[in-house]
C-alpha cells in the first residue's frame, strides 16, 4: 500500500514524505501505515526500491490562527468551492537505510541513487523485511551506524524500536540483537561524557 510521495529531501538519506490524504488514492493510509519507526519503501527510476525508516512526523497546517472571517463554513467549500484545495498535510521524515533491488537482492548503507521529486513511498512488505535483512542466511543489520549517527533527540527511540521490532520478526536471531542492543545502550550512556 502506497503511503505518500517524496516532496523534499535535507540530504541524500533523509526525504520527506507527504502522506496521502482523501481523495489523493484509493485507499487513504492508516497511521499504523507510516508510524515511527515503521520500514518504508520508496520506488527508484532503475524499478528498484530505496528502503527508509520512519523517523519523525510534522503536521502542517496553515490554517491554524486564521481566526478572519470565512465566506463559507468549512463543510460548504465542496459544494460552493469545489476547487478548493486544503493545504492541510502529514509529513513523515525518512532515513534511508539501503536499497532493495528488482530481484530483492539487498545492499546496506548509503545507496547510489536517490530518489526522485513526486516517488511514491510504501510500506515495506513482510518478505521485503526478511530479504532486507537476510544475507547468505544470516541476520544483516549493517546500516546501523546511519541509525546511531542520526543528529536527533529521536534516535534512541528509534534504535530501540527498531531492534524490538527485528527480534520480534527473527526471533532465532534475538540473543544477537540483544546484544547489539546493549552495546549501542551502553554507547550512548558512556560517549556523552567523555
Amino acid at each position: 500500500m502506497f503511503i505518500g510521495k517524496i516532496v523534499s529531501a535535507s540530504s541524500h538519506i533523509d526525504y520527506v514524505c507527504q502522506v496521502f490524504a482523501k481523495g489523493e488514492a484509493e485507499v487513504v493510509p492508516e497511521p499504523s501505515d507510516y508510524g515511527f519507526g515503521q520500514f518504508v519503501a520508496i520506488e527508484a527510476a532503475d524499478g528498484s526500491s530505496l528502503v527508509g525508516l520512519v523517523h519523525n512526523t510534522s503536521l502542517l497546517n496553515p490554517e491554524f490562527g486564521n481566526l478572519g472571517p470565512r465566506l463559507s463554513p468549512h463543510e460548504d467549500l465542496a459544494v460552493f468551492a469545489p476547487d478548493y484545495l486544503s493545504e492541510q498535510a502529514t509529513l513523515v521524515a525518512i532515513l534511508v537505510v539501503g536499497l532493495l533491488d528488482a530481484h530483492l537482492q539487498a545492499r546496506q548503507g548509503v545507496p547510489s541513487i536517490a530518489a526522485h521529486p513526486d516517488a511514491r513511498a510504501r510500506a515495506l512488505a513482510r518478505a521485503e523485511i526478511d530479504a532486507f535483512h537476510r544475507a547468505h542466511g544470516h541476520l544483516q543489520m549493517a546500516y546501523l551506524p546511519l541509525l546511531t549517527g542520526l543528529q536527533s533527540a529521536l534516535a534512541p527511540s528509534l534504535l530501540e524500536q527498531t531492534f524490538a521490532l527485528l527480534s520480534t520478526l527473527f526471533p532465532a536471531d534475538s540473543a544477537r540483537i540483544n546484544v547489539l542492543r546493549a552495546n549501542v545502550a551502553w554507547r550512548a550512556r558512556i560517549l556523552p561524557t567523555g
